[in-house]
């Protein structure tokens, strides 16, 4: 415990006073829901301002084994090595339609020439890994009806489908923060089955009823899965949801001057777009993480204990952080309590577990939540109606002075005099907010405190105490 003296507004000073003399009408009752602001100057040693930074802090890793990962904007493919969380792997999963107006193609001049897919990657777009790696990427066919099953309400990050043999496969190197075209942008092209394009071009020359009905088109050709091919890894990037499978041909006219021309199938439904997630624990931290056993279960939480001493977040993949505070009210049992003032919380990434590769998420939210560990709503600074997101301070030369802060004074108000049964499983959740915690695979690594103080994560208590403490 750290002890300051003589710290608080002047124009507070006659309602402390106030209070005081009230408190002391009362047979000294506590006053435990005082708020006196978070700003102070020297009061003429009137009053007394303790700060408790070593509370009892308990810290849980929550796994949540499906997340959202539909209509994100982004196909996530690839697959990359964490050595704190492991095998990570995305498949992008893709509904297409034909074009609406087909060309008119000349079956004696016209001809077939190949298909593949188009893929794009912009300035800006999410990724993750190590971009020095070349990747070998590959396209299967879904082989069953892209379709929701009954009470399904959406595809989530644990939802796959069959797929069929590969049909299309290219190398993939992505370099994102260096570009050569004015509109940054790399187009990724993967060839596809010769055969394949030419069943599909003379669907399209005869105008079949295949590719002029949406349902008869999906029912032919339910949708594409592009995926990293097994064995090479290196990072997982985001491209544009608005991957294309094209057909290209020649247009000849009778001069003999022939013209590439193609043919898009283009995405039909965002909501059918989604990104599929495998995980491989073995070997890291994580690998004792307890794991949900039915459907209706809540999110399980694991202890730093069981997880090398840290805890993990990393929304997209179902890692959040979960923080107790066991002995909070007993501050307001204190005989020189008072009133709280404010509460800090200091996050301090763990030293050594980012890199500019493995990279911290620019924002992380404060949320409140109970024994069910779910997400809550936001726990805001006093005064403020915005959700949190830690004002990343970030070092890479000296990485203890990296941290994430937040004003949690109204979850420790609430939480410093509840004594209902249970009131310790109440807490605040760590996690990265929606939308980038839907398409984003940056994580967040926290010391417990059996590491330093320097190094772990820190609640500082502001209060004001009765009594002088030298």
């Amino acid at each position: 415990m750290t002890i300051i003296h003589n710290y608080l507004r002047k124009e507070l000073l006659f309602l402390f006073l106030s209070i005081t003399a009230l408190f002391l009408l009362a047979s000294c009752q506590k006053q435990p829901s005082l708020n006196f602001g978070s700003t102070y100057v020297p009061d003429n040693g009137q009053t007394n301002i303790i700060v408790v930074d070593s509370s009892t802090i308990n810290m849980s890793t929550v796994y949540t084994d499906s997340t959202a990962t539909a209509a994100t904007g982004y196909l996530m493919v690839g697959s990359y090595h964490d050595a704190f969380l492991g095998q990570m792997s995305s498949t992008g999963y893709i509904q297409l339609q034909p074009p609406a107006t087909l060309p008119t193609l000349n079956y004696l001049i016209d001809t077939y020439d190949s298909i593949g897919m188009v893929m794009i990657f912009k300035t800006n777009n999410p990724y993750y890994g190590d971009t020095t790696i070349t990747q070998t990427y590959q396209v299967q066919e879904i082989d069953t009806l892209f379709q929701l099953a009954p009470f399904q309400p959406g595809w989530f990050s644990n939802h796959s489908l069959p797929l069929g043999p590969v049909i299309g496969q290219g190398p993939v190197l992505i370099t994102p923060t260096q570009r050569t075209t004015t509109e940054n942008i790399d187009t990724v092209r993967i060839p596809m089955d010769y055969s394949l394009g030419q069943t599909l071009y003379n669907l399209v020359y005869n105008k079949s009823d295949t590719m002029t009905t949406l349902k008869n088109f999906q029912d032919y050709f339910p949708g594409l899965a592009i995926s990293e091919q097994p064995g090479s890894q290196g990072i997982i990037y985001g491209f544009r949801d608005s991957a294309i499978m094209r057909i290209y041909y020649q247009e000849n006219s009778a001069g003999g001057v022939s013209t590439t021309k193609y043919i898009d199938f283009t995405l039909n439904n965002k909501s059918f777009q989604f990104n599929s997630l495998t995980k491989n624990w073995a070997g890291s931290p994580i690998a004792n993480l307890d794991t949900p056993t039915t459907i209706s279960q809540p999110p399980p939480l694991t202890s730093s204990l069981k997880t090398g001493h840290a805890s993990y977040v990393e929304t997209m993949g179902g890692l959040n952080v979960k923080l107790t505070f066991p002995y909070l009210n007993a501050i307001a049992q204190r005989p020189d309590y008072i009133g709280l003032l404010r509460a800090e919380l200091t996050v301090i990434p763990l030293a050594g577990s980012f890199t500019t590769t493995y990279t911290l998420p620019a924002q992380v939210g404060v949320y409140n939540t109970t024994l069910n560990n779910l997400i809550g709503a936001p726990v805001l600074a006093v005064g403020s109606s915005t959700p949190q997101t830690g004002g990343l301070s970030l070092n890479y030369f000296l990485p203890l002075q990296t941290s994430y802060t937040y004003d949690i004074t109204n979850f420790v108000a609430s939480q410093i005099v509840n004594s209902a049964p249970g009131a310790d499983s109440n807490g605040v959740i760590l996690s990265i907010p929606a939308p980038t915690g839907e398409a984003t695979f940056k994580r967040l690594v926290i010391a417990d405190q059996t590491y330093p103080a320097n190094q772990r994560i820190i609640l500082s208590v502001y209060y004001i105490s009765l009594y002088p403490h030298q």
